[in-house]
């Protein structure tokens, strides 16, 4: 009787744990802003392989596998805004861009930030700022920069932009002029937008 007591306890706490797993996947933006993850799903986040990369011509962005149940894998690599793999949070790429995959945020804060594959769309292009409307599609290669306004909306990372972005800082829009950065210079213009999330705790 003691044994069929200590069993059905058991089976109680590992079906409370199981119920309270820790929420991994950002569904919006909004949970995102709050930091707080609102639902948790199984899968893995993968990092492609170079030989992946090279066949398709993107960067070592990560892959959604096994998610079960298999019936949310849709979900996961089209819907919502991001998953918390450990201490790191992945951007849903399709969300901005249409490609499938997801890329890891390097910096949070006022403007967050990170690299993930330019919009190769004309649609996705507009959206993100690679392009103006009335403008044709250009040809895009490899990996950018990309922002992520506080509104949510995600922007093509350029220095006319950042510019823009940190207009009301005079001596961080000197230092930008000084330092006449292209858009490839992705880490130096990630350095400033640091500095300005520091004026903005």
């Amino acid at each position: 009787m003691k044994k069929i007591t200590i069993l059905i306890l058991w089976i109680f706490s590992a079906s409370a744990t199981y119920g309270q797993e820790k929420a991994n996947v950002f569904v919006t933006y909004s949970d995102f802003k709050a930091s707080t993850p609102s639902k948790h799903f199984d899968f893995l986040l993968k990092q492609r392989t170079m030989g992946n990369v090279f066949m398709t011509g993107g960067i070592t962005n990560h892959v959604i596998k096994k998610v079960n149940p298999s019936t949310e894998t849709e979900n996961l690599t089209k819907n919502v805004w991001g998953v918390l793999v450990e201490d790191s949070i992945y951007i849903n790429s399709y969300l901005y861009s249409k490609i499938l995959g997801y890329n890891k945020i390097l910096g949070i804060g006022y403007y967050s930030y990170f690299i993930g594959e330019p919009a190769r769309f004309i649609d996705e292009q507009i959206k993100v700022g690679i392009i103006k409307e009335g403008e044709p599609q250009k040809g895009v290669c490899c990996k950018t920069g990309y922002v992520i306004l506080p509104d949510g909306s995600v922007k093509w990372l350029n220095p006319d932009l950042l510019k823009t972005l940190i207009s009301d800082n005079s001596e961080l829009i000197k230092e930008l002029e000084i330092k006449t950065l292209t858009p490839d210079n992705v880490y130096e213009m990630f350095a400033i937008l640091d500095k300005y999330n520091q004026t903005k705790k």
